[in-house]
This record gives structure tokens, sequence and C-alpha cells, in this order.
């Protein structure tokens, strides 16, 4: 089985195709602090999880060279293999939590020391700390594993390892062209972090540890995205453009339709951009029209 650090065949290939369908789904995506992720080191990166497989999507960009980057995920969306086989060329590595039992939790050492193997090849692993994801605004309490993962590349590598806080804002976790904001903050050395808290009993070097990392995370989230307010003077621009929203219904049929059945079955909303994404991959002939529809629609709740 290839490593998720070795170059795989098509990967840079899809990358921009993926990329490009990332950003078909937003409005605008905007980036701050880019730049502090080096091209080289041992990097992980822990952003906030409120937007299920469409939150690893957004962090790709966080690569402009379209250079990879690897990604940890619940254990049980690996149960079926031919699922298993497509995540695994997408670099996702499976990591149980304690309610899928002990010996599934076992497994995670041969998962870690290939995360460590990532880093020492310069391929930037990306641990959701949170160990779930929910459409909310904040970050759950965080989970020591992402520590413990740093701290064990740092006893076997012998070199600087990086957590680099990502704050991860939503416009809207639920409606599409909508804005999102990412912000990348000063990293924390895992060795230097650890030699700090030298004289502190290690469950409370791991509590402070997953504090910080979680109130650091909250500040990058930062205020809410704030909506576009729309006067009475867009109602004749709002009436004008009636003919092209027609247009648009149309011609996004095929997206929009599926997009509100798939939606309707799920229990778990935060799927929303998820749906949204797949189906702009699948069907990219009809996102033009698809854009032009929910900007117009926006538009139209914002102002009535």
């Amino acid at each position: 089985m290839a490593k998720i650090w070795e170059p795989y065949r098509g990967y840079t290939r899809c990358r921009h195709y993926t990329d490009l369908i990332t950003r078909s789904c937003f409005r605008s995506i905007r980036i701050e602090g880019r730049e502090r992720i080096p091209a080289e080191g041992a990097v992980i990166l822990a952003p906030n999880h409120c937007a299920t497989l469409l939150d690893p999507m957004l962090q790709l960009l966080l690569r402009p060279d379209k250079a990879p980057i690897a990604f940890g995920a619940r254990s049980d969306i690996f149960a079926n293999p031919r699922t298993a086989k497509i995540l695994r060329w997408l670099r996702i590595v499976p990591i149980a939590r304690e309610r899928n039992g002990l010996n599934e939790v076992a497994k995670n050492f041969e998962v870690f020391d290939e995360i460590v193997d990532c880093l020492d090849h310069d391929v930037p692993f990306c641990m959701y700390a949170e160990g779930t994801h929910r459409a909310e605004r904040g970050m759950l309490p965080v989970k020591k594993g992402l520590f413990r993962v740093a701290k064990m590349a740092s006893d076997h590598l012998g070199k600087p390892v990086y957590i680099f806080p990502i704050g991860t804002c939503y416009e809207d976790f639920f409606r599409g062209q909508t804005r999102v904001r990412m912000r990348v903050g000063e990293p924390m050395e895992i060795g230097a972090e650890f030699a700090r808290r030298a004289d502190l009993p290690e469950a409370e070097v791991y509590r402070e540890l997953c504090e910080e990392l979680r109130e650091r995370v909250i500040a990058l989230i930062g205020e809410p995205i704030e909506r576009r307010r729309r006067s009475w003077f867009h109602i004749p621009a709002a009436l004008l453009s009636l003919p092209l929203f027609a247009v648009c219904a149309v011609g996004s049929l095929p997206i929009w339709l599926p997009y509100l059945l798939i939606m309707h079955r799920m229990k778990d909303k935060a799927w929303s951009h998820t749906v949204r994404y797949g189906l702009h991959f699948v069907l990219p002939i009809f996102i033009p029209f698809h854009i032009g529809f929910e900007r117009l629609l926006n538009f139209y709740r914002d102002l009535f």
C-alpha cells in the first residue's frame, strides 16, 4: 500500500479540478496567514470542524502550489473497502474514537506511526482536534490525541514539530454562494510547549495544551462575517433580475433539486455544503446556472 506522503499519479491534476469545485461553492474564500505555513518541516494543521467533508477541501487551499496535505478521519467511514481505497488515495487515514471500542482504538498506534512518517517527509497532516463536527460557531473541547501524535513525532524525528491553529468561519452553514474565511495563527512548537511545562504532571500538561489550542482557534474564528444589508433601493434591481433568475433556476435544476431531496433525508444538516460540492463535482456543466441561481436567491432573501 502506498504511503500517504508519496507522490500519486494524477493527484496534482485532480487537485486543480477539486480546488476549482471548492471555489465554485462559495461567493468568496478569504485566507489569512497562509504564508506562516512552511513549505518544509513537520507541520500539523489543527482547524475547527463544522462542515463535514468540505472542511478538508477548504484546507487543501492552504497549499496554493497544489502540494499534498494528509488528513485523519473517523474510522467508521472506512468500513466499506471501496470507500476506504478512495479515502486512502485522497491521503486520509482512519483514526478510531473511544466509542469505537478498545480493539479499534488499539489500531491507532499503527496510524500514528504512519502520521509520524508523513511528517518526516514534510507533508503536513491535518487533524480535527474536536473529534467530531457541528454546524455552529466556536469549538468543542479539544481531544489530547492531537498532542500525543505531535509529541510522538517530536520524540522520534528529533526536529521541531509545529501545530498551526486554524479558524474557519462560514458566513452561513447551510446556504450556498456565501462567504468563508480561514485564518492561520502562530504555531505551537510541541517540544518547547512540553519543556515549558516540565514541572507539571503529564495529564495537566495535556489539559493546558488542549485549552490553549481551543482558545487560539476560537480567537482566529473571530466575529461572524456580517451579512450584506439590502434596502428598498434594491427592489428595482430585484424585479429586473427575475427573468435571469428563472433561466438560472431551470438551468441549475439538475443540481438544486437533487440537493433538496438528499438534504430532506439527511438528519445531519452539516452536510449541506458537502452535498452541494458533490453535485458540482459530478455535474460541472450546470455550475454557472447554479451559481447565478443561489446568488440571486440570497439577494432576494436578504432583501425581503
